[in-house]
């Protein structure tokens, strides 16, 4: 279903003659206080992420190709965060980061990651709404634009929060819906290109998918209702499963370990979804409140009006895009209200959001849409054109010159820049109490509890520790590593009297019968892994056989 306004495709605005040099340009202005003066170390979760990014990129740097157990973090007890949390933005920033090595410029890192990801989703929202719109390419910047500056993308997710994986998740839902739209008929590439969007959504941020994979059958089953046939929702479905697949080294643990970490702290206590409902009384964060309350009610607003003049001056039989961003724009909003309470108490998956107000992605999008409908029917003036970005440009300056609560200033404490082997992981990344660990080995990564001897840490890398031990009698050695399921103990040579490693315990504990000999210590592969990547690897050869079918069957047709 694309909108035709050819009528009013011959004049072309300045500013949208070259689509890509315009967004690069409004991307690199709104990040200007990210890439220049390291503004996202004021974010909430900045100091996670710049933790995160710091002894993944080191890790992954040293060989180690997916990164899991941070074994740096907790005061160096190791963080499970990569078995639970999805990868792909701290794999941008280790890319990155030999570029800024120096924990110093985290901040910068951070700021020059998002740029890249702003970068991306406004090119991805253009093309997608270049195939909405094939006459209008200024309507589709226009849009672009919206997508980008829309104030919960840009000044909540990037300053106010530094939600990284969150602003990166916004890259892939424009790619989505643009190989739906263009999935009028079965084609085997675009099947493999739709499975790997949805997967990078999964790997990315995959809280967001329970937003967005209802969100893509509505768009599917719209078109293929305006077709009259099911070939989108069909390979939607198709592509979902492949993505499943593609993604399965991320989904086994991430869906199979979240048991083993501290879920109270992750979805209990403030963090449940029913405290963050708009209408539903005060929040447990003030700030975090009136700012998701500026930005939703100035994108609703905005969507709302765009969207119902797009659909009033539509033609018959265009419609169908204009309801869509209507549907876009309140479904989200219901589901951030107190309206909604009773489906979040139900205990479904939707409370793996966290927060409700995480919809507003959906709600991007459909600005995005409204925005571009309403000015495909504009006469194509600059200023006309941009007044919903430019709206969204200073609705963002608003808030973010509001006074924040939080103080960031550079501190041992809290300052992203300050990484070293004290800092702690996020709380539900703590295995355990902080007093339960604190002082225990003091500058040691290992220490006789009991018993007598002497001991010395031979190896010291992630999942694989070596202690060669020397004690007179069965003694209990403590280890500088949180327990987890997957550790195990062994004995060099194999002769040697076998260790017993103590479990229930806040960190390694084994019992060494008396002798000299090498204890080995090692976090192993879990099955989770293990089957998840086989079902990456498993994906991966099925998404590439469709892309060299895909290739192969043109070239059938002009034989």
């Amino acid at each position: 279903m694309a909108i035709n306004v050819s009528e009013l495709s011959k004049q072309q605005a300045p500013l949208f003659s070259h689509p890509l040099a315009t967004i690069y340009l409004t991307a690199s202005l709104v990040m200007l206080p990210a890439l220049l003066f390291g503004a996202m170390a004021n974010g909430t979760d900045s100091i996670f992420h710049a933790r995160w990014m710091q002894y993944f990129s080191h890790q992954f740097w040293s060989g180690e190709l997916y990164p899991r157990w941070l074994m740096g973090l907790n005061d160096g007890s190791g963080s499970p965060a990569f078995f639970i949390y999805p990868p792909f933005s701290q794999y941008v920033t280790a890319l990155l980061h030999p570029l800024f090595p120096s924990p110093q410029l985290a901040a910068v890192l951070l700021g020059v990651s998002m740029w890249f990801a702003m970068v991306a989703s406004g090119i991805a929202c253009f093309h997608w709404l270049r195939r909405v719109l094939p006459a209008r390419q200024s309507a589709a910047v226009v849009g672009a634009m919206a997508y980008m500056l829309a104030p919960y993308h840009l000044y909540i997710d990037v300053y106010q929060r530094g939600a990284v994986a969150e602003a990166w998740a916004f890259v892939w839902p424009p790619l989505t819906l643009l190989l739906i739209h263009r999935g009028d008929h079965a084609s085997p590439a675009r099947l493999a290109l739709l499975s790997i969007t949805i997967a990078g959504l999964l790997i990315t941020h995959a809280p967001s998918s329970l937003i967005l994979l209802p969100a893509y059958c509505l768009y599917a089953l719209l078109l293929d209702w305006h077709d009259r046939h099911l070939v989108r929702c069909a390979s939607l479905l198709a592509g979902s499963l492949l993505a499943c697949l593609l993604a399965g080294w991320y989904l086994g643990p991430a869906l199979t370990h979240t048991h083993y970490i501290n879920t109270a702290a992750l979805f209990g206590g403030r963090n449940q979804s029913t405290n963050w409902l708009i209408g539903g009384g005060a929040w447990p964060d003030p700030v975090i409140e009136r700012d998701i309350y500026i930005a939703v009610a100035l994108q609703f607003g905005i969507g709302l009006i765009a969207g119902a003049v797009a659909l009033w001056e539509a033609k018959r039989g265009e419609r169908g895009m204009a309801v869509l961003a209507l549907l876009f724009s309140v479904i989200p909003l219901v589901m951030m209200t107190v309206v909604s309470r009773p489906l979040w108490q139900l205990g479904l998956p939707i409370n793996q959001l966290q927060f409700p107000w995480r919809f507003t992605v959906l709600l991007s999008l459909g600005g995005a849409l409204a925005t571009a409908l309403l000015s495909a029917r504009r006469a194509p003036s600059t200023l006309k054109l941009v007044l919903v970005p430019l709206v969204f440009l200073a609705g963002n300056a608003v808030i973010y010159w509001f006074p924040a609560s939080y103080d960031f200033a550079p501190s041992a404490a809290a300052s992203p820049v300050d990484i070293d082997g004290s800092r702690w992981d996020a709380p539900e990344y703590q295995l355990a109490p902080r007093v339960a660990v604190e002082g225990i080995f003091a500058d040691a990564n290992a220490r006789i509890l009991t018993g007598s001897g002497r001991l010395r840490v031979t190896e010291w890398r992630p999942r694989s520790l070596s202690i060669d031990v020397d004690v007179k009698q069965a003694s209990m050695i403590a280890i500088r590593q949180f327990d987890y399921p997957g550790w195990s103990a062994s004995a060099l040579p194999a002769n040697a009297a076998r260790p017993t490693l103590v479990k229930g315990k806040p960190y390694l504990q084994v019992l060494a019968p008396a002798g000299q000999y090498t204890i080995r210590l090692a976090l192993t592969e879990t099955l989770p892994e293990r089957m998840g990547r086989l079902a990456s690897i498993t994906g991966a050869i099925v998404a590439a056989g469709l892309l060299a079918l895909g290739w192969f069957l043109p070239s059938r047709k002009t034989m």
